[in-house]
């Protein structure tokens, strides 16, 4: 009986039906005078009184001003201005290299920040160094590019590995001669040392019958004429009988390769410079396991390795730009398909194939296509300094937001009672609190200093990467005084953000001020990455002032931040009661501190300005600038600048410049002296 009394069990899904009507009818009602309120509002609008209410507005803020100070015009409005300067946030994000590189860039060819890569702009105003680089690039460059030439199978000099060469400084550099036609200046290299001997046999033959011409004692023009008419006529046999500007036969550059060498067989020089041979015969002729020429296994008297030193002219391109144009071209040379031999006349030879540079495809292979072992790999200074400002700013957003992470972390630990009464008795939602009063606004400032300086396309170094840090730190603490003192006062909201302002707010100031004051100091130094930095972190502390000013207070008065319900740990008490209690001990200490480190400390501090060292690993620029330090005991291109007078014109005033041969003479022994270093 007692279960006939039980009343039917309504199925589950009719229950679900029920629930989701209600819902549906709750919402539609809610709906419905939600437009009719809007609809009554849009009745009512007096677009008279919505003016007079504008023009009364300056009004009505001075009034608040004279009734609650600065506090209550800053929280009039909380939620309105923290809307406002998150909006604007938002387009300072998009002008501060964050969106760089990615999907969101509107202009992926173009970074946001100008970034300044040069390594002379860490040369101080007015050095000596930085007046001889300026004097020399009014004629010349001191940008350069090295492209590192391997060749696993062949000689260097064989003359189809010079010929490839020679194809990539004329796909580099199509106007030899520097008429500012491109952004080339020169190419130096083994190829184009073999061209200039083998086409200076015409040019030394036009200069003598120039000179003879000139030599008449009367009928000058006659002379001069005729001398023009014998050169105009030789030169007609030029390409048959003379060599051009080109890569000669392989007899020609085995006998112009074999000058190169000293007496004693080591290469001269200039030779050295160019080319080298990575595994050199280290035993003596015929020794136990070696060859006639004193090879052991693996060993070659074949010049494997070259360079090929680009001049590039900065003013007309940007480096990004070089490089990005050389390395595309390098690419797409070393996949052509080309000739593996040329005739006596430049013509391929069909029976000997195409050839590539380095590894062959399965479809290559199939085709019969071979492989010349060689391949080039741009590198040097301006790749290098490229991939260190490029890794910079890339390993910058990379690192930053975890850095943003683990200060949320640390806020949200000490600020949600799990410290103290572990994870029974964490309050969540208060240490979110805090993570968003004192660290949104740190984060919109640091966004508002990189994307004023993007925006307004100031130009910086790589050292400006560090404005992100130190922003962040100062900003969080900022706005952490300002909410921790609230929390601790009495009263309502508006009372208790008066007390905090007063107080912990003067403070802030006073502490941005000083901060401000210690790193303008920095502009007055004469070199521009720091001062740069020093501009940046200026700048930056203003607006970390102003962003903590106006949004700290909203976002705590929104929150409402309340005072934690557990005293803090010992350790912290302790912590603050040491220097209270032994204060002139610790003060003694602090100043033991100081004098070990302004005396044995700045005495054990080194200076190691090492590119290299700084450039990011596996970076194929990187690892071939090192491969080339060691094989070529090389790195940056040195110059000298000679000043001399080497013309030979008799014509000017100067009887010095009559006979150059000495200053010729003078300027080869100075760079014999100079090889021996």
């Amino acid at each position: 009986m007692a279960d006939d009394a039980k009343p039917d069990k309504i199925p589950s899904s009719e229950t679900d039906v029920g629930r989701i009507q209600a819902i549906t009818d709750y919402s539609k009602s809610k709906m419905k005078l939600a437009s009719v309120d809007i609809s009554a509002r849009v009745r009512d609008f007096d677009p008279k009184k919505a003016v007079e209410a504008v023009l009364d507005a300056p009004k009505r803020l001075k009034r608040e001003w004279q009734r609650s100070g600065a506090t209550g015009v800053i929280t009039r409005f909380p939620i309105a201005t923290v809307a406002l300067f998150l909006m604007i946030t938002v387009y300072f994000v998009t002008t501060s290299g964050f969106l760089d590189d990615t999907r969101f860039d509107d202009d992926p060819d173009k970074p946001a920040l100008n970034v300044n890569g040069d390594m002379e702009v860490y040369l101080p105003e007015g050095s000596e160094v930085k007046q001889l680089i300026e004097l020399v690039e009014e004629d010349w460059t001191t940008n350069v590019m090295v492209i590192y030439i391997e060749s696993n199978n062949n000689n260097i000099t064989d003359q189809r590995i010079l010929q490839e060469i020679s194809f990539v400084e004329k796909a580099i550099n199509p106007f030899v001669s520097d008429n500012e036609s491109d952004e080339i200046i020169y190419i130096l290299s083994i190829s184009t040392v073999l061209k200039e001997i083998n086409s200076s046999l015409p040019r030394i033959r036009e200069a003598f019958i120039t000179q003879l011409g000139q030599q008449c004692p009367t009928l000058d023009d006659v002379c001069e004429g005729f001398a023009e008419s014998v050169n105009n006529a030789i030169s007609a046999g030029d390409d048959q009988f003379a060599g051009g500007y080109e890569i000669p036969t392989q007899t020609t550059i085995d006998l112009i390769i074999g000058e190169m060498y000293e007496n004693d067989g080591s290469p001269t020089p200039g030779l050295d410079k160019l080319a080298r041979n990575t595994n050199v015969c280290s035993a003596e002729p015929n020794a136990e396991g070696a060859d006639d020429n004193g090879c052991l296994e693996g060993e070659d008297l074949l010049l494997d390795r070259a360079i090929m030193a680009v001049a590039v002219d900065s003013y007309q391109i940007e480096p990004k730009d070089i490089i990005e144009k050389t390395q595309s071209r390098l690419d797409n040379i070393s996949m052509m398909e080309r000739p593996c031999e040329f005739d006596a006349n430049g013509n391929p030879v069909p029976e000997e194939g195409v050839c590539v540079w380095g590894e062959l495809t399965a479809d290559q292979k199939e085709r019969g296509v071979k492989s010349l072992g060689v391949s080039m790999t741009l590198t040097g200074p301006i790749p290098i300094t490229n991939s260190v400002t490029e890794f910079s700013f890339r390993l910058f957003w990379e690192i930053f937001p975890l850095a943003v992470v683990l200060v949320a972390i640390g806020l949200f630990v000490f600020h949600s009672d799990l410290l103290q009464a572990g994870i029974s008795g964490i309050r969540p939602i208060q240490g979110m609190k805090v993570v968003i009063i004192a660290g949104l606004p740190t984060l919109c400032a640091v966004f508002w200093t990189l994307g004023i300086i993007g925006a307004t396309n100031y130009e910086v170094t790589m050292t400006v990467i560090i404005v992100g840090p130190i922003l962040l730190a100062l900003g969080v603490s900022y706005g952490l005084h300002i909410t921790n003192r609230y929390a601790e006062e009495d009263g309502s909201r508006s009372q208790k953000m008066r007390a905090s302002m007063k107080s912990t707010g003067r403070a802030v100031f006073l502490s941005a001020v000083t901060t401000v004051i210690g790193f303008i100091s920095l502009i007055f130094t004469p070199m521009a990455p720091i001062q740069t930095v020093g501009i940046a972190l200026s700048g930056g502390i203003v607006v970390v002032y102003i962003l903590t000013m106006f949004m700290v207070p909203n976002l705590t008065l929104i929150l409402d931040l309340r005072k934690p319900k557990h005293p803090p740990l010992k350790v912290f008490d302790a912590a603050v009661d040491i220097p209270m209690k032994r204060n002139k001990s610790v003060i003694a200490f602090f100043v033991f501190l100081v004098l070990i480190s302004s005396t044995l400390g700045q005495a054990n501090v080194e200076e190691n300005i090492d590119l290299l060292g700084m450039a990011p690993e596996g970076e194929q620029p990187v690892i071939k600038m090192k491969q080339y330090s060691e094989e070529f005991n090389a790195g940056q291109i040195g110059m000298v600048l000679v000043h001399a007078n080497v013309t030979g014109n008799q014509q000017d005033n100067d009887p010095t410049n009559d006979d150059p041969y000495q200053n010729l003479k003078i300027i080869d022994g100075l760079e014999r002296n100079l090889n021996t270093v």
